[in-house]
């Protein structure tokens, strides 16, 4: 069973290329700090069941195509997930997976799913 996690999308602040500041990238931009707690927060919600890995799926609605190509949210996503003690694991047990995008949304946000599986 998958498990849905609607977060918005707050712009190219969250792709791998831009979420880390300072001083050789140190340090996690405070917008993506904040973003990254209330989802992990909403995963903890969920009461996912523990497992071996996870399949992390993401999908994305967007304005138009100014949008961010969902595989350099991955790392922002893993590293979100990865901080709740919901999961309780590494993200090298994540499986990441582009599930493509739609346009013309008013609200931008993204789908996450989280699908607990064992080996």
């Amino acid at each position: 069973m998958a498990y849905k996690i609607v977060m918005p999308y707050i712009g190219g602040i969250l792709t791998d290329n831009n979420y880390k500041i300072g001083i050789q990238k140190k340090k996690t931009h405070p917008m993506v700090r904040l973003w990254m707690g209330e989802l992990a927060e909403k995963v903890r919600e969920l009461e996912i069941p523990k497992a071996d890995f996870y399949e992390v799926g993401v999908f994305g609605r967007y304005y138009d195509e100014r949008r961010p190509d969902n595989s350099n949210l991955f790392k922002v996503i893993g590293d979100a997930l990865k901080r709740t003690d919901a999961l309780d694991r590494d993200d090298k047990w994540f499986r990441m997976s582009d599930g493509g995008y739609e346009l013309g949304n008013f609200e931008q946000e993204l789908v996450i799913e989280v699908e607990p599986r064992d080996r």
